[in-house]
């Protein structure tokens, strides 16, 4: 795992759950505006770190209805590049985790990447999000609609600390449903994140739109799960955990 110091079980691991709130989707031209980064440890919240950020733009009128982030809030607030080497220390030690962590990661990474840093891989990576997906996969799974349905609390959403929060409450609500082993846990995560992507691959390829999903789910791309691929050699995720997941066989009886 990169890492030998983690512990076996995923619920002794400290969590750094983090949540982004930025000027727009595109991690390339929008800027990030607000920073949480909650510590967990067997369920309970040890710190909270909270960075509002000075994007030097201004914030789109849609962003501040979503976020009620105001321009005042940011400016004259620290830049990015004054606190990353901050966040980086409240990652080091800790899983990651974050809420459809496909968003947050890649837009972190790049901004950590302009400025010669660089995300820590070696750090385990948790997404609830991929276990909600296939715990419930005919629902909705947004992080409110689970919160409430796993009966966590979530105040104030669409604010950093506020979702980094009950991020990680969702994650420990699921706990009786996931396998306890840190390393099975990551394994099962990327099996169950291959499954959703290729049953959508597969729903967009029958309306005639490929949208370069099936590039993602291609037997090749299986093979790069490693010699720890949680089934086997077996490339079709719906057939592996068919034969091997209890939940999965239940669904289709």
């Amino acid at each position: 795992m990169g890492q030998t110091s983690w512990p076996s079980q995923w619920y002794d691991l400290p969590l750094a759950v983090f949540d982004l709130e930025t000027t727009g989707t595109d991690y390339e031209s929008c800027e990030i505006i607000e920073i949480g980064i909650v510590h967990f440890l067997h369920g309970e919240v040890v710190k909270v770190y909270n960075w509002m950020v000075d994007p030097e733009c201004k914030i789109p009128e849609e962003i501040v209805r979503i976020t009620n982030i105001r321009q005042e809030d940011v400016d004259g607030q620290p830049k990015f590049r004054e606190i990353a080497q901050s966040v980086l220390e409240a990652f080091s030690g800790h899983g990651i985790v974050a809420y459809n962590i496909g968003f947050d990661r890649p837009f972190l990474t790049h901004k950590l990447e302009k400025l010669g840093m660089q995300w820590p891989s070696d750090n385990p990576t948790i997404d609830p999000l991929v276990f909600a997906r296939h715990l419930w996969p005919n629902q909705r799974n947004k992080l409110g609609m689970v919160a409430e349905r796993l009966n966590v609390s979530l105040v104030g959403a669409h604010r950093a600390c506020n979702d980094a929060e009950a991020t990680g409450k969702v994650l420990y609500a699921m706990r009786d449903k996931l396998p306890p082993d840190l390393e099975n846990l990551l394994i099962i995560q990327a099996q169950w994140d291959l499954e959703y992507k290729e049953r959508y691959a597969w729903r967009n390829k029958f309306k005639g739109e490929d949208n370069g999903l099936n590039s993602l789910v291609s037997p090749s791309s299986a093979q790069t799960l490693g010699p720890g691929y949680f089934f086997g050699n077996e490339t079709d995720p719906l057939k592996s955990l068919y034969h091997m997941v209890p939940s999965a066989q239940a669904r289709t009886t």
